[in-house]
């Protein structure tokens, strides 16, 4: 039977993200494709859970979030960017999902256009157009970097919002504090909001930091945040996140939430907040382990002839360009069948073709295996 679905969602349903989400692995497909940390999520944090289900905190929640959470965030946010918040500009998502749809069905009509950078998470495009928005994909500069004045030219009177994933998604790239001062300024130029999705903002190789963009105190009428458990604190299936808004837009954006999310259990939110007022010692072993991962994943893809990979920065992926003629579509299925599950750089923009994006969020023998059937496929590509 041929369904008549709404165009917008036809227009996504078979798209590159989509089917690789979708498809069914085989057994024994070894998982270099996934953004899901393989640590257990910290004992003290799923204790936390334990006490507050053990208190009967089982009911709906408050619809923009649980209190004490609010208040471990603004406590967060202060640490971290040295910006003072109150709960009422904060509003507990799930993951950082909700709140990228929320974000962008309140700003975005159809015709609207988001500037995105180039490449960057996929799901940015793919909520933009399921809205009858147009995103507008700018591409880095040669170093993976934002390219301010790329963006400049990119702004037109349909641009509403201006999306940032910091450290970047696919590219593992962590911005510089100069390029994002810029983008602030262009943002209250223009009256345009200033989006920074920063999931990966623990995740760091040595020697690189993260900017928080609410650090930019004084343009923070024209800054979200957007942040997620996920990936700090290895709690991905909790589904928990948060928005952190201007004063004047968390009641228009909880009703674009509420429409399309209930409010979050609140034993996960005592859970979240005990993460973010706990020792984040958990935080830092994960970090040194990451360092070990990407230092091996780095080496090997350096052993394999025609990849190009770049140098890890932040979160968890490896970044390689590629030198031969093939889309980067059919590589990714060329490893599939060979028995490893990578992504391809073309689903994170049309400056992703040519490149190819590998996990070191799994084990290392994991990441050897992986590994080495890439280098098999790379040898017959050659």
């Amino acid at each position: 039977m041929k369904r008549r679905l709404a165009k917008t969602v036809a227009a996504t349903a078979g798209g590159e993200r989509a089917n690789h989400m979708t498809a069914k692995k085989p057994p024994g497909l070894v998982p270099l494709d996934s953004g899901t940390p393989n640590f257990p999520t910290p004992e003290h944090i799923t204790e936390a859970a334990k006490e507050a289900l053990d208190q009967g905190l089982t009911g709906y929640a408050p619809g923009q979030g649980d209190p004490e959470f609010l208040e471990a965030v603004c406590e967060h946010v202060e640490r971290e960017a040295n910006a003072k918040y109150t709960p009422h500009s904060v509003i507990a998502t799930n993951g950082a999902s909700s709140g990228i749809y929320a974000v962008m069905t309140a700003f975005l009509d159809p015709g609207d256009e988001a500037i995105l950078m180039d490449p960057t998470f996929s799901l940015y495009a793919h909520v933009a157009l399921q809205l009858g928005a147009v995103p507008v994909q700018v591409p880095h500069n040669a170093d993976y970097q934002v390219d301010v004045e790329a963006v400049r030219r990119a702004i037109t009177q349909r641009t509403r919002l201006i999306l940032v994933n910091n450290p970047n998604n696919p590219t593992g790239v962590v911005y510089r504090r100069e390029d994002l001062a810029a983008l602030a300024e262009l943002a209250t130029d223009h009256d345009l909001m200033l989006v920074s999705d920063e999931a990966y903002a623990k995740i760091l190789q040595p020697g690189f930091e993260h900017v928080p963009l609410l650090s930019f105190t004084e343009h923070r009428d024209h800054l979200i945040l957007l942040d997620t458990f996920s990936k700090t604190y290895s709690m991905t299936g909790w589904r928990l996140g948060f928005m952190v808004l201007p004063e004047d837009l968390p009641q228009p954006m909880f009703s674009v939430h509420r429409s399309i999310n209930g409010p979050i259990n609140t034993f996960v939110q005592r859970a979240g907040a005990a993460a973010l007022r706990s020792s984040q010692e958990c935080v830092e072993e994960f970090k040194r382990e990451y360092h070990k991962r990407g230092r091996l994943m780095n080496e090997m893809t350096r052993d394999i002839p025609g990849l190009i990979p770049i140098e890890p920065q932040g979160g968890f992926y490896q970044y390689c360009r590629y030198e031969y003629p093939i889309p980067s579509s059919e590589v990714r299925k060329r490893v599939w069948e060979a028995g490893a599950a990578i992504r391809s750089g073309s689903e994170f923009g049309a400056s992703g073709e040519n490149h190819l994006r590998f996990t070191y969020s799994v084990n290392e023998d994991v990441i050897e295996k992986g590994m080495k059937i890439v280098g098999e496929v790379f040898r017959h590509l050659g």
